[in-house]
């Protein structure tokens, strides 16, 4: 059965490679830069947008500022029994729902990373899993497919994963884009350590207010961690983050390239202090009136 993709960044991108090389009948979406892509992926069916066909899966890789302009076109073109899988950070699957329908939706929390170094070429900077959920009963068909991406794992509560990788992200990614930092560079510094555990417990508030049960990922839970001694707390990120230690945040590179870096997915979710002022300084590097550098830690003490 035909899968489509929409969004060559770097998930999607990265993605595409791996369906491909599996074998699958994939068709992408890869908008301006369909020529590229279409040099650079000979297997499959590329075009601005999806191309025409049926389609029993459709995986959704774009920022959540572009998901009705991306999808709209292609949601006539998925089956009665297909679903859309929304491969994207932040909270996609209701906007998405008004789009197919509640029971043609699923969601992955992405457990790995990766960069687009520049169209078609990409760059997997982290490894992982992903976590599938949803109500669809194309789940399994889901797990199917993304299985020969990445490993999968299945969540009952997709909620509570989406919120749990979402604290971690407004803490270590945005960190990162506005340093410059890896995420060995920022565990190193008990003052960033810090400051990342006041950020998580904004998120952390933030979902607990809507009465959402956090999901452990990368085996990591945040509501414990922010609950737990400090010294505990300390270890935790710096275990993690020694675990990939080179790794930077995919928010520098898109700063670099001069796109934006996708805060709105991020940051911008949670009404509370820090967060706000992270949001606030990606946009002055967006503007170019700010440079990402260490320095700018110290706006948020």
């Amino acid at each position: 059965m035909r899968i489509g993709l929409i969004g060559l960044g770097a998930i999607g991108g990265v993605t595409a490679q791996r369906l491909l090389d599996a074998g699958l009948d994939v068709s992408l979406a890869a908008g301006r830069h369909a020529e590229v892509i279409a040099r650079k992926f000979p297997k499959a069916r590329v075009g601005a947008a999806l191309p025409e066909g049926e389609y029993g899966l459709i995986l959704l890789c774009v920022r959540g500022s572009e998901i009705e302009r991306a999808l709209a076109p292609a949601a006539p073109l998925l089956r009665p029994d297909g679903a859309v899988v929304c491969l994207q950070n932040g909270f996609p699957e209701e906007r998405v729902a008004r789009i197919v329908g509640a029971n043609r939706v699923l969601g992955a929390v992405i457990g790995w990373s990766a960069t687009m170094t520049e169209p078609g070429e990409y760059v997997l900077t982290g490894g992982g899993a992903f976590i599938l959920g949803g109500d669809s009963p194309r789940l399994e068909h889901a797990r199917l497919v993304l299985a020969h991406a990445f490993p999968v794992h299945v969540t009952h509560n997709l909620q509570g994963a989406r919120w749990s990788k979402l604290a971690m992200n407004c803490a270590m990614s945005t960190l990162g884009a506005i340093t410059g930092y890896s995420l060995g560079e920022l565990a190193s510094r008990r003052e960033i350590r810090s400051l990342a555990l006041r950020i998580i417990r904004e998120v952390v508030q933030a979902a607990q207010a809507r009465d959402v049960q956090l999901e452990p990922v990368a085996g990591i839970r945040p509501d414990l961690l922010v609950k737990v001694p400090a010294f505990l707390a300390h270890l935790a990120i710096w275990f993690a983050a020694r675990m990939r230690p080179t790794q930077k945040s995919g928010m520098i590179a898109r700063l670099r390239q001069g796109r934006p870096a996708g805060v709105e997915d991020l940051n911008a979710l949670i009404d509370a202090p820090l967060n706000r002022k992270l949001v606030q300084l990606v946009h002055e590097i967006e503007r170019g009136a700010r440079k990402i550098a260490p320095e700018n830690i110290a706006e948020l003490s």
